[in-house]
């Protein structure tokens, strides 16, 4: 027996099953019913049909084949997800990360404090969100339980909290945001005019 076709055949199994799950109703589905889905329903679909349809029978228990647990966590994601508003925070983020762009150099430029601040608050809501998909990944109610992701995601809140306070301490107290920068790139131009 050939592996590259067993393994082909195992992967558009796998595809099948997650096209399964993806769709409508796809969770409360017990058997693949192939009048069911319109047959255009993957870019996958025509190649999927001809390899499964010969490599197993047709009748084939989609969810009875993945864990229970896979299962139940995909139903808690979808259920987690109903209640936000993921597309507005993903355009955020991607603005906030195209902000950047422009306002690095502004910062650089002028060094005023009201750059200063857009700078950091940028820079710690932009590594906020980034680290709290982290935590949100891996650390999972299925796998600690409900209580380890709050307390998570509190503490990675007190620490945002209190690296924008420490920056805006420093704009406001000190020489600044951008004025520190400029401060630790000249450090080796020191050294070099006196040798």
């Amino acid at each position: 027996m050939n592996f590259g076709r067993v393994a082909s055949i195992n992967v558009f199994r796998k595809v099948q099953q997650l096209e399964t799950l993806v769709k409508p109703g796809g969770l409360l589905v017990r058997s693949c019913n192939r009048t069911q889905f319109p047959k255009s329903a993957s870019s996958l679909a025509s190649l999927n049909r001809s390899v499964i349809a010969r490599a197993s029978n047709p009748k084939c228990h989609v969810l009875s084949k993945l864990p229970a647990q896979l299962t139940v966590s995909i139903a808690q994601t979808r259920a987690a997800s109903a209640h936000g508003d993921h597309v507005r925070l993903w355009m955020m983020e991607k603005i906030v990360s195209a902000s950047f762009l422009a306002l690095i150099p502004a910062a650089l430029v002028f060094e005023n404090k009201f750059f200063d601040i857009l700078l950091a608050v940028a820079i710690v809501t932009h590594t906020h969100w980034g680290v709290e998909a982290i935590v949100v990944d891996y650390v999972r109610p299925v796998i600690v339980g409900n209580f380890v992701p709050k307390v998570a995601i509190f503490m990675l809140t007190l620490l945002s909290a209190a690296t924008l306070a420490g920056l805006l301490v420093l704009i406001y107290n000190g020489p600044g945001l951008t004025k520190i920068v400029k401060n630790g790139w000249a450090v080796g131009k020191d050294r070099q005019k006196a040798s």
